[in-house]
């Protein structure tokens, strides 16, 4: 019983966490979201440097939904379980790595073809979102 209780603490807290990490970067530019909900942030340092909260909330993210996914596959009985749902899960999973990658890759200033990197991370972060949401629906 303690187990399903890490478990499904684990899977709703990384899910919020995965929400959060989305909408993160829109809260800390000024944008008219940001502005509307009051969160508007003064532009006296970087962009870069004021997505530090991003960043950490994506590795901790990553490290709940791997805390998620191990402790209850490491069991090997799961009763009641979608396996499309597990599979929709497992690639949300590989893709929150390949965001952790291409994210510190877009933390450097300079990067050749930051254009294309950020629309990969945006779109790559939308399917995260829509394969955590699935999960849910299947397997929640």
């Amino acid at each position: 019983m303690q187990t399903y209780l890490v478990v499904g603490l684990s899977g709703w807290f990384a899910s919020i966490a995965i929400a959060m990490v989305a909408l993160l970067p829109y809260l800390l530019r000024r944008s008219a979201l940001s502005v509307r909900l009051g969160v508007a942030i003064a532009r006296d340092q970087p962009y870069l440097r004021r997505m530090w909260p991003h960043y950490w909330l994506a590795y901790a993210a990553t490290g709940l939904s791997f805390l998620h996914a191990w402790v209850l596959m490491s069991r090997g009985r799961m009763p009641r379980t979608s396996s499309l749902g597990l599979y929709l899960a497992t690639l949300a999973l590989v893709l929150l790595f390949v965001q952790i990658v291409v994210g510190l890759s877009l933390q450097q200033p300079a990067v050749a073809g930051r254009s294309a990197l950020r629309q990969w991370h945006f779109w790559t972060m939308a399917e995260v979102v829509a394969l955590v949401g699935a999960h849910i629906v299947l397997n929640g």
